[in-house]
């Protein structure tokens, strides 16, 4: 009769080692998920960061390039304006003025020998 009893207690060692396996086993799991879940949050944090730092630096650049719309469009209002003075000017001939010189141009002296 002693043989069953030592067969029983085996039966009980083996299902709390295996009932202690499958909670090791669960903990590391779950340690595992924490420590993934915790990096994921922490990229998407940095991911959401950077979206935000992207979105500052567009708003920036969409509000130059309007300036720079402006600025481009007041030159061309400026220099339409001017094309506009150029061509309702009528065409005036000034008369040729001819300049004489009143100096004479002095020669070269020869050398005799």
């Amino acid at each position: 009769m002693d043989r069953p009893d030592r067969n029983e207690k085996d039966d009980a060692q083996k299902a709390k080692l295996i009932f202690f396996s499958l909670a090791a086993l669960v903990t590391i799991l779950l340690i595992w998920s924490f420590y993934t879940a915790n990096n994921a949050r922490r990229e998407r944090d940095q991911a959401r960061q950077e979206i935000d730092t992207v979105k500052q630096e567009t708003a920036g650049l969409e509000q130059m390039l309007k300036d720079q719309n402006q600025v481009n469009d007041e030159l061309k209002n400026k220099l339409q304006l001017c094309e506009n003075k150029i061509k309702a000017k009528p065409a005036v001939k000034k008369p040729a003025i001819s300049k004489k010189t009143t100096k004479k141009a002095s020669k070269p002296k020869k050398k005799t020998r």
